[in-house]
């Protein structure tokens, strides 16, 4: 016999078979790169979300130095006290369907401040707030009294930032007046 009537083919099959382990290889090599982009994407979303959250703090403290009457509280925008918090430290208390919406590119900016005090009218600052009682040097002359400043009652601002891909960022800040 030739040897061309002994071969059966075996060839044909282990390259089949090189082939298949090949392609099943590349469809898994083609699957992680996509996840790795969508999981990119959504990050990238995530992170423009917190970058749009220091106009809602910028917005929200602009606001309160305009306001008049700090004890009187205007609905879902400024409470005169401290609200309960969540396990985030997040306020329960506001309804945030009803919150005023900025928009910023692709993204909903909505925030809400509130007075860190217990009571209001707020008759003494130092036992009803959260304050910052500052001393600094009167005089570098020996034996001259600190200079008082008058307590400066901390805010919170929380703002929520919303956009595509279920982007969602909350962001804290506290600031003095």
């Amino acid at each position: 016999m030739s040897p061309a009537q002994r071969q059966r083919g075996v060839s044909l099959i282990v390259v089949l078979v090189v082939l298949a382990v090949v392609l099943v290889g590349s469809l898994a090599m083609l699957r992680s790169s996509e996840v790795s982009s969508l999981v990119a994407g959504n990050v990238s979303f995530k992170e423009a979300a917190t970058q749009a959250t220091d106009i809602g703090i910028s917005d929200a403290a602009k606001a309160l130095d305009a306001m008049v009457n700090m004890d009187g509280n205007i609905p879902n925008v400024y409470f005169a006290t401290r609200q309960a918090e969540d396990g985030d430290g997040l306020p329960t208390t506001v309804d945030w369907s009803t919150v005023p919406t900025a928009t910023v590119g692709n993204y909903s900016v909505q925030h809400v401040a509130e007075r860190l005090c217990q009571t209001t009218p707020v008759a003494d600052p130092l036992a009803e707030c959260m304050v910052r009682d500052a001393e600094a040097p009167g005089s570098n002359k020996a034996g001259s009294l600190p200079y008082k400043t008058p307590p400066s009652i901390y805010y919170r601002i929380t703002v929520r930032v919303t956009g595509p891909k279920s982007a969602n960022a909350f962001v804290q800040a506290l600031v003095l007046k």
